[in-house]
C-alpha cells in the first residue's frame, strides 16, 4: 500500500511539474527576459523593431537620431564610414518598408 502510494504521488509531482514552468512567445521576447538570459541589446532592439514593424506599429527612434542628423556630424560620419565600411550607420533594420503584394521592384 505505501508502495503504491509513493508511486502515485510521485507520478502526481512529476505531471504538474512542467506547468509551473509554462512560457508563452510573449514572456520569451520581453526585452527584461531577453536581457536575464544573456542577449546582446542590439539583439533586443531588432527584436522589438521586428514585433513592431509586423504589428504595424511605429517603434520609437533612439534620441541620438536627432544628433546624427546635423549636418557637420553627418558629414564626418560619412567620412569615417568612407574609410572603414564597418562603422556603425544607425540603419540596420531602418528604412524598411514591407510590400504585400508583388510589383516589378521585386525583380
Amino acid at each position: 500500500m505505501k508502495k503504491s502510494l509513493l508511486i502515485l504521488s510521485l507520478t502526481a509531482l512529476i505531471t504538474a511539474l512542467p506547468s509551473y514552468a509554462e512560457l508563452t512567445t510573449a514572456d520569451t521576447v520581453n526585452p527584461e527576459y531577453m536581457k536575464n538570459h544573456g542577449y546582446s541589446s542590439a539583439f533586443i532592439q531588432a527584436t522589438q523593431k521586428s514585433i513592431a514593424q509586423s504589428n504595424g506599429e511605429p517603434l520609437a527612434e533612439p534620441v541620438e537620431k536627432e544628433y546624427y542628423n546635423q549636418p557637420v556630424v553627418k558629414a564626418v560620419r560619412k567620412f569615417f564610414m568612407y574609410l572603414d565600411p564597418s562603422y556603425d550607420d544607425h540603419s540596420f533594420m531602418n528604412d524598411h518598408s514591407m510590400h504585400t503584394s508583388p510589383s516589378y521592384e521585386d525583380l
